[in-house]
């Protein structure tokens, strides 16, 4: 099995040993409040034809129950891009916190067409993508064919089967979370430091906290899925006339996909997507709620 394209903490020992590095050991119980378990997702390109009918992949032909067409955009009829499918039952042994199903197979597709890859921050941008669970008998996934106009509106990336490893990831300090942590005179700039050098690398992760490029996320979910327009600063003002920023907090991330290049994805310039969710749809297992954004440099 390959390595993770990375550095990742493993154990809480570990991120002690890391915040001593940094000469922020002071802020050691702060901080172990605000890390969260990940799933560390690492892709290894292979063939369709290597990976097994329902099993956890990035890219390829997605495994969709039988009566299950292709996805597409509700509006314009456009197929949408394959980008993942997650079979729970191979992640669980990995949800240190168990926020995730038993089994059941969660899918995901978005609009990667010309005009296509909405950001996310305006309400018209839910018609970019599609997430699906299926929690039903294996046995009746079968293998899709790409839409024959799939090649003028979007693309088949390559395949790659995933492996899945327990993580700790510490917060960005743009997130509700870390903005919870009383850093006193320059040891926040210490805390940039350390986020900046241990996160150069490939990131691909169910749970835990978004590894940003523009800025923390949590808010703008909020706002625009309350139909409230986040391109301006327009949105965030009336939201928070509204109180609707108090509500922040009860977003998670669920998964994010980074611009795996060795399978043809790109975000933008080097960019990654972010699902999101709410703590209450994660454990009602509402995965139609998610809110989809992207970010690149």
């Amino acid at each position: 099995m390959p390595r993770l394209k990375g550095w990742a903490m493993k154990t809480l020992k570990e991120m002690e040993a890391l915040l001593m590095d940094y000469g922020l050991s002071g802020y050691d119980e702060q901080i172990k409040e605000a890390v969260r378990s990940s799933v560390h997702i690492i892709p290894e390109p292979a063939g369709d034809e290597r990976i097994p009918i329902g099993a956890s992949k990035m890219g390829g032909l997605p495994d969709l129950p039988k009566g299950v067409d292709w996805f597409r955009q509700e509006l314009t009829d456009i197929p949408l891009s394959f980008i993942c499918q997650i079979n729970f039952a191979e992640v669980k042994p990995y949800d240190a916190e168990d926020r995730l199903p038993v089994n059941g197979i969660l899918y995901v597709f978005y609009d990667c067409s010309m005009y296509g890859m909405p950001w996310g921050f305006d309400p018209r941008d839910s018609d970019g993508k599609v997430v699906y669970y299926y929690d039903g008998d294996l046995s009746q996934l079968e293998r899709k064919e790409a839409p024959e106009d799939m090649e003028e509106n979007g693309c088949v990336f390559g395949a790659a089967a995933l492996h899945f490893e327990t993580a700790f990831d510490l917060p960005d300090l743009d997130s509700p979370a870390g903005e919870a942590i009383a850093f006193a005179g320059d040891d926040q700039e210490k805390y940039w430091e350390l986020m900046d050098d241990v996160r150069e690398f490939l990131s691909n992760k169910l749970l835990g906290h978004s590894d940003n490029i523009q800025g923390g996320m949590e808010l703008s979910c909020e706002l625009v899925t309350n139909g409230l327009y986040c391109g301006d600063s327009s949105g965030y003002n009336e939201g928070r006339s509204r109180g609707l920023d108090k509500n922040a907090g009860h977003w998670r991330l669920l998964l994010q996909v980074d611009s795996n290049e060795d399978i043809g994805m790109m975000w933008g310039d080097c960019g990654r997507l972010y699902l999101w969710i709410t703590t209450e749809d994660l454990s009602a297992k509402n995965f139609g709620n998610t809110w989809l954004i992207l970010q690149c440099g």
